[in-house]
């Protein structure tokens, strides 16, 4: 299972129907609704990260790394799979509190066909962590995160 925090994972609403969005617009909505829920659940843990955490939106560098991801997963194992995953991402998402997620409650299994080293294959190649981690860099978050700990 692919954790919500690997795929980085916020919401500024919930995402709008399935025939209302593209598979991959559905993903993107799903993918920012997961990281702001992390946004919140890491500013309840660590306040001094209110206003320091980067904006769960999608900037160039996370849109193509995400791009990729779905990308590789619709190669591996076709868009139907893939759309079942991001169903079971907003189903989850409309019951989950930001600690639960904090917690690892926002686990996400892989579409039908991808194993934990499949998914772990494509995010790395992707450079999905990396881009993770330079906007927690860049905002000063990580800064603050080490602080704390």
């Amino acid at each position: 299972m692919m954790r919500a925090v690997a795929l980085g994972i916020c919401l500024a609403g919930l995402p709008l129907g399935a025939s209302a969005q593209s598979t991959f617009e559905r993903f993107e909505t799903v993918a920012v609704a997961m990281n702001a829920l992390m946004n919140e659940a890491l500013v309840a843990e660590i306040p001094a990260l209110e206003g320091n955490l980067p904006d769960p939106e999608w900037d160039a560098p996370m849109r193509t790394a995400y791009t990729c991801m779905y990308d590789g997963y619709v190669a591996r194992v076709g868009e139907a799979p893939v759309a079942e995953m991001i169903t079971g991402m907003e189903d989850m998402l409309a019951s989950i509190s930001p600690m639960e997620m904090l917690q690892g409650g926002g686990a996400v299994e892989n579409p039908d066909g991808i194993s934990d080293a499949d998914a772990l294959e494509i995010v790395d190649g992707c450079n999905l962590m990396d881009v993770f981690t330079a906007r927690m860099t860049e905002s000063g978050a990580m800064e603050i995160m080490m602080q704390q700990q």
